[in-house]
């Protein structure tokens, strides 16, 4: 088809508000910040974070969100179209707001964020259900739990049920149920959402644990990212490992979405599994190396292709396939 398209996102817009301290405080305690950004425009939620990254590094992207009647959602659309994103799928709410982040980042660029999701609650099973067709039109649909569970599952099913394969970010966790995950192709959590999983409490080896995610789960495949110790997949019923890329980690917001989009996408352009994973973990690599919010940091494709030349490796991500 012609008109074929790459990537869909079906999930979450929210714009942020930031806030910068030394330390982040422990529970009862204040701690002294700076830099306060009330409305950060250049940041999304998982789902929007996902289609600015993979449409920056020239993905043929769509996006099926919800945004509230305000400046902070049209705003962050506007953004997303300027970089070739399709955006006329998303919902607007009368009555409730855009979704916003509250965001603290320490010194060492680590976060904790909370989030009220607003209009993104409109992102129902209905809503999947009334976009039915447009899940034949990509190779690939990417997931979150930032927006209704029931919405996301019942995308991951008319993904399925269209041909193209799926792709969950299973954060911020929800209650699962038996069989919830069961038949999607791939489910990237981080180190927490990994141990939250499996109901521990912490993770000791993680090639038996991406492992263990399939089975229990009943994914296909499950890749674990792991920050500065890279990432490691159960893939097609083997062990896959790839290192992080070493660099000085400023603000660590949006990089687990950077990695998922740029891997997705480097399988949708023919990369075997090693070498999506090498090349999201260059986009990540770029992306916490920026001060900013999540959209300033992503790269350009040129940029991507630059950076992974510095470490002496000629991986480059070939152009949109003609279908």
């Amino acid at each position: 088809m012609s008109d074929q398209r790459e990537i869909l996102v079906f999930g979450s817009h929210v714009y942020g508000s930031y806030i910068h301290c030394e330390r982040i405080p422990r529970p009862g305690e204040t701690v002294a910040g700076t830099g306060y950004r009330p409305m950060v425009l250049d940041d999304g939620g998982k789902g929007s974070n996902q289609a600015m990254c993979a449409a920056r590094l020239t993905g043929k992207t769509s996006l099926v969100s919800a945004i509230g009647m305000d400046r902070g959602g049209e705003e962050g659309l506007a953004l997303l179209s300027a970089q070739g994103c399709d955006v006329s799928r998303v919902l607007r709410s009368p009555d409730l707001p855009t979704g916003v982040s509250l965001a603290a980042i320490d010194g060492a660029g680590m976060s904790i964020i909370i989030t009220d999701p607003g209009a993104n609650l409109m992102l129902t099973a209905d809503a999947a259900k009334s976009n039915e067709a447009v899940f034949g039109q990509h190779m690939f649909c990417l997931l979150q739990f930032e927006s209704p569970k029931d919405g996301a599952l019942e995308a991951a099913r008319l993904a399925r049920k269209h041909g193209a394969r799926s792709m969950l970010t299973p954060g911020p966790m929800v209650a699962l149920d038996k069989g919830d995950l069961e038949g999607l192709d791939i489910v990237i959590p981080n180190e927490t959402e990994a141990a939250e999983l499996l109901g521990v409490e912490e993770i000791s080896d993680y090639r038996a644990a991406a492992r263990e995610i399939c089975a229990r789960w009943g994914v296909s495949n499950t890749i674990i990212t792991c920050g500065s110790r890279g990432a490691v997949a159960w893939w097609e019923n083997a062990l896959v490992e790839v290192p992080a890329f070493k660099v000085d980690a400023k603000n660590t917001i949006g990089a687990g979405d950077a990695f998922a989009a740029s891997c997705a996408l480097a399988l949708c352009r023919g990369f075997d599994i090693s070498q999506a994973l090498r090349f999201a973990a260059a986009v990540a690599a770029i992306s916490v190396s920026a001060v900013g919010a999540p959209w300033a940091s992503y790269p350009s494709l040129v940029h991507v292709h630059d950076f992974l030349a510095e470490f002496g490796e000629a991986l480059k991500l070939p152009g949109a396939p003609t279908l």
